[in-house]
C-alpha cells in the first residue's frame, strides 16, 4: 500500500511540474532562450515554450532576452527584425515573430545593437524596465511597445 501511495505522490508531482508554463530561463526541457551569432552583424534570439505557454508571453521573453544581451554588450539601443528579409530591407519590428513548432509557441528575432538611436529601434533600458515584472508574471502583455 505504501508503494502505491508513493507512486501516486510521485506522479502528482511530475504532472504538476509538467503542467507549468515555461519560465524565463536558458533553454531546457520545458523551453527557454537560445542565442546565436549571425548572419553578418545580426544576432538571433529565440525563445521556445511548452504546450502550456502563452504565445504572447513567449514573445515578451524573446524581446526581453534581446534587451538583456544589448545591456551585456553595453549597447543602449537595438533594432529588431522579425525575419532576414526584413533585415535585408531594413524593416524593423517592435516585437519578435511568434509561431508554433509541434503545437508549442516559439518566438524569434534578428537583432542589431547600436551605440546611437536607430529609426524603428528600441532603447535597451526602456525594454528592460517595461518588461522586468512581465518576465516574472504569469501573463505579460506585449500591448505597448517601448521606444
Amino acid at each position: 500500500m505504501k508503494r502505491k501511495g508513493r507512486l501516486a505522490i510521485g506522479m502528482a508531482c511530475c504532472l504538476g511540474l509538467a503542467g507549468c508554463a515555461t519560465q524565463y530561463q536558458s533553454a531546457g526541457l520545458t523551453g527557454g532562450h537560445t542565442d546565436s551569432i549571425g548572419p553578418g552583424h545580426l544576432q538571433r534570439f529565440d525563445f521556445s515554450g511548452n504546450g502550456y505557454s502563452e504565445p504572447a508571453k513567449i514573445k515578451v521573453f524573446a524581446l526581453y532576452r534581446a534587451a538583456e544581451a544589448a545591456q551585456a554588450q553595453s549597447k543602449p539601443y537595438f533594432v529588431m527584425y522579425d525575419s532576414l528579409l526584413s533585415a535585408a530591407f531594413n524593416r524593423p519590428s517592435p516585437m519578435p515573430r511568434v509561431g508554433t513548432i509541434g503545437g508549442k509557441p516559439w518566438a524569434y528575432a534578428f537583432v542589431r545593437f547600436s551605440e546611437t538611436p536607430i529609426t524603428g529601434g528600441l532603447e535597451t533600458t526602456a525594454v528592460l524596465k517595461l518588461y522586468a515584472e512581465a518576465v516574472k508574471s504569469p501573463v505579460p502583455s506585449p500591448s505597448s511597445s517601448p521606444r
